[in-house]
């Protein structure tokens, strides 16, 4: 009992506060290490590589920033990509705690060294890790690296349970500092450092107390997320009462049998697990969801397999619907999760792109498998839809890095990503964990290259190109292949119901399926959102092709412009440095494809490294240069970039330059991190914010007339549709962002079509370029889908504030609704929703029925009636 009141007092102290523990008393806290005595060594902690080699780690007396020793230690890097050695703390990271440490690096042999953290966020069993300050090679001195501990678990937490917990605010959880690391990225290396004067110092709550604090902040939405949990375990114990026709299915079915109950058998291995956390992430949520649904079809799909064997037929094809909302493994995992359909369907404006979805399911081998699509004709009168405004494509699964993530994994996973008009693009060994890309050289002959190595000096001479048409397939027996469906909506599409079909022909037989198309009586608004994207690509000064995230052909930068534009980001950021040539053309290419010119981003030139007056006089010129060119193309704003994710004493030493590029008619732009609004203000237009969207953080830069953008909430990279369309959409939205800027339309780490040659990090590819064009994945779809959601909100806000009077009531009703967590919701039925409110808000609105006036009375005569 005496635990339970404690636990009680503790309630009453800080339920109210915003931040957790801010009311819990606090006590003073001092760690300092200076290796003076003792034996303390560096503990191995992470790595994914074989073990290093260790010449040697303690205490020394060769260096010393204190005293007469230092920590020393001498390593050789196993083949993994990163290595952390540490030694374990606990403390908490609330109240004031400021952690600081010498670092001297004497050789790296092109590794990258880093002194940093690793904090934990009970009770959610993730951590974040990283380092505080890195370096390339040798420091010279020692190095002094300090962060305000506070601030920096504050959001690594956000920023881990936003991508893996977002049920858990981070304001609830605590945080714990849970050790200090050395963080070594690169294969092979030799790495000589020296660590001296390590402090942790500050007043903290009780740590106890603290975590107890935590248990019961989260206790109501842990146990709200456990009563989910119940209902996904109750149906798919209810599935798993009927599953009996699984042992009935014919042998023709068996791959489809083997992969429902993997489904069956990973769905519950998952429950079990959330169920023990009472969290989930927002993808472990949405697998149950699309496996249950799944195993919900899963007797109809043998059915449809037994049916068609009976009837001879070679393959079957299931409509999927939705491309954008389905959740993706590899092929033989492409099963329906929504009751089987002969007919796809979608609906949308004119100008829009809508993805659907369709499997062939192979009974026997399919040879020479052919998809062809008709006109779509409207069905009340005249008007119709192009074939060739279907573009259809097929999904390629080929090895990536594992995890949903953008850090390097040497463990090799076939992931759904590629949209391809020519699946033998890229083959695919999986025995041997191998893509092998064709490569198509300037004279037409060609060849295969392997892209799945740790170097790709091989690949220097590929050259990708895929065909303009969609091309027959071949699937084996026993196989599921997806294509891709986009319908572009011409934009003088009447309203109305459309209606036409694709048919799938080959050697064994053919199958049609209807398609119809609904396009809506409204169009959609431009994006309140402003949407941008970290572009590197410039032209190469020779104007030949690389297959690179830089040097492009100007056939290749307008490919990419218009493409991006096509996804509905209308302000990609420029690299192209000045070059009275090149920069021109630039500007040429992005106002033939009818970019919009009201701003522009640019990283062709800094400000931000000028620190004498003479640098920033030469950097206000090279501005007002760049004002006048953009001025002849029509551009109003354009903003400047100053260092890249600079803190502490790198983001002041800013001011003035950024200041004297405001003054000479610029803006300034650059990813940050929370904190440097306080330390810069309104020197800085734009802050390109890392992380999960902070309203708080909207409210500051908001005061000085700024605008906040979002990036790195994930970064480029994870093989996700869904995770991008909600992340940089409805949850900008909601939270009052101005824009997004996600890092990077393309950024090879070494070549830009291998995701396991670079030490750190995998691949961030939104596309992948070929010789003359570009190739889409499905996580850039879900983007463009993102940028429509906030386009159809954009219209129903516009709409509301053009409603007459007499409509208040439904408007009162529908910001009451737009007021609701919507980012949360199923997206799609968010947007039928939308659609719905603009219907009602469009119908004429009913007059009270009138009657004629009747006579007046004549008046009663004195003392009658």
């Amino acid at each position: 009992m005496r635990g339970q009141t404690t636990l009680f007092a503790l309630a009453g102290m800080v339920l109210f506060g915003p931040v957790l523990g801010q009311d819990l008393p606090l006590q003073p806290y001092s760690y300092e290490e200076g290796f003076e005595t003792g034996d303390l060594r560096l503990q191995l902690w992470a790595s994914n590589g074989s073990p290093p080699e260790i010449h040697f780690n303690g205490p020394t007396n060769e260096r010393a920033f204190a005293g007469q020793r230092s920590l020393k230690l001498d390593v050789t890097l196993g083949d993994g990509s990163y290595y952390y050695l540490g030694v374990p703390v606990r403390v908490p990271c609330a109240g004031r705690v400021r952690l600081s440490a010498r670092m001297l690096v004497t050789e790296t042999q092109g590794a990258s060294v880093g002194f940093g953290t690793n904090t934990v966020y009970p009770p959610s069993h993730h951590s974040g890790c990283g380092p505080i300050e890195s370096f390339g090679g040798p420091t010279g001195d020692w190095e002094l690296i300090e962060a305000d501990m506070v601030e920096r678990g504050a959001q690594n937490a956000a920023q881990v349970l936003a991508l893996n917990a977002p049920g858990l605010k981070a304001s609830d959880v605590a945080v714990f500092l849970d050790r200090w690391s050395v963080f070594l990225y690169g294969s092979g290396k030799r790495v000589t450092l020296y660590l001296d004067d390590i402090r942790i110092e500050g007043e903290t709550p009780d740590p106890d107390a603290y975590t107890q604090v935590a248990l019961l902040r989260t206790q109501a939405a842990r146990e709200a997320f456990i009563r989910r949990v119940d209902g996904w375990q109750a149906e798919l114990e209810a599935l798993r009462s009927n599953a009996a026709y699984l042992d009935q299915a014919p042998k023709e079915a068996a791959h489809v049998v083997r992969v429902l109950r993997e489904v069956d058998r990973r769905t519950g291995d998952l429950l079990a697990r959330l169920r023990r956390d009472g969290y989930g992430s927002d993808t472990e949520t949405a697998e149950v969801q699309q496996a249950l649904a799944t195993l919900r079809t899963g007797p109809d799909v043998i059915a449809a397999l037994s049916s068609a064997q009976a009837q001879g037929r070679g393959f079957v094809v299931c409509a999927q619907g939705q491309a954008i909302s389905q959740a993706r493994h590899a092929e033989a995992m492409a099963l329906p999760s929504s009751a089987l359909s002969q007919v796809l369907e979608c609906s949308g404006c004119r100008g829009e792109i809508e993805s659907l979805s369709a499997t062939v399911h192979a009974l026997r081998e399919v040879r020479d498998l052919r998809v062809t699509v008709s006109d779509l004709r409207h069905v009340d009168g005249p008007g119709s839809i192009p074939a060739s405004a279907v573009d259809i494509r097929v999904v390629k699964s080929w090895f990536q890095g594992a995890g949903n993530n953008i850090g390097y994994s040497p463990q090799k996973v076939l992931k759904p990503e590629l949209l391809l008009k020519d699946d033998d693009l890229v083959r695919v060994y999986v025995g041997r964990q191998e893509n092998w890309v064709r490569s198509t050289a300037p004279g037409g002959s060609e060849e295969y290259i392997e892209c799945t190595g740790q170097d790709s000096t091989n690949m220097a001479s590929l050259r990708p190109r895929d065909a303009r048409e969609l091309q027959p397939l071949r699937i084996r027996a026993g196989a599921v292949r997806e294509y891709w469906i986009n319908v572009h909506i011409p934009i003088g599409a009447r309203a109305g119901e459309y209606q036409g079909a694709l048919t799938f022909r080959a050697v064994s037989g053919s199958v049609e399926l209807p398609l119809r198309v609904t396009v809506h009586p409204f169009d959609l608004a431009p994006s309140r959102l402003i949407y941008s994207i970290y572009y590197r690509g410039f032209l190469a000064p020779d104007g030949q092709p690389t297959i690179s995230s830089e040097g492009k052909s100007a056939q290749q930068y307008a490919a990419e412009i218009a493409n991006m534009r096509d996804h509905g980001v209308l302000y990609p950021t420029n690299y192209q440095a000045w070059d009275p040539v090149l920069l021109p053309r630039v500007m040429q290419i992005r106002r033939q494809a009818g970019l919009p010119t009201e701003r522009f981003y640019n990283l062709g030139q800094g400000v931000g490294q000028q620190q004498t007056e003479q640098e920033r006089q030469s950097m206000v010129a090279r501005v007002k240069d760049w004002l006048a060119l953009a001025r002849r193309y029509g551009y109003e704003d354009v903003y400047f970039y100053g260092i890249d994710e600079a803190t502490g004493e790198r983001l002041e030493a800013q001011k003035l330059a950024w200041k004297a590029a405001q003054e000479a008619g610029g803006k300034t732009f650059v990813a940050c991190y929370q904190g440097t609004f306080e330390a810069m203000g309104a020197l800085l237009n734009c802050a390109v914010l890392a992380g999960a969207p902070d309203t708080e953080e909207v409210r500051k830069w908001h005061s000085v007339g700024s605008h906040i953008f979002c990036y790195a909430n994930p970064q480029v990279g994870v093989e996700d549709p869904m995770v991008y369309r909600r992340n940089f959409g409805l949850k900008l939205w909601q939270a009052g962002y101005d824009g997004a800027m996600d890092y990077a339309y393309q950024h090879g780490f070494h070549h830009v079509w291998n995701d396991f040659d670079d030490p750190s990090y995998r691949d961030h590819n939104f596309t992948y370029p070929t010789v003359d064009g570009v190739i889409d994945t499905i996580q850039w779809e879900g983007f463009r889908e993102a940028v429509d959601d906030v386009r159809y909100l954009t219209t129903l806000e516009r709409a509301l504030e053009q409603a007459p009077a007499d409509k208040a009531a439904l408007v009162a009703e529908i910001r009451d609704w737009l007021r609701s967590d919507l980012a949360s919701q199923d997206l799609d039925s968010v947007r039928a929703q939308v659609v719905q409110w603009m219907e009602r808000l469009s119908e004429p609105t009913v007059a009270e029925p009138q009657t004629a006036p009747s006579a007046s009375p004549a008046p009663c005569p004195p003392g009658g009636g």
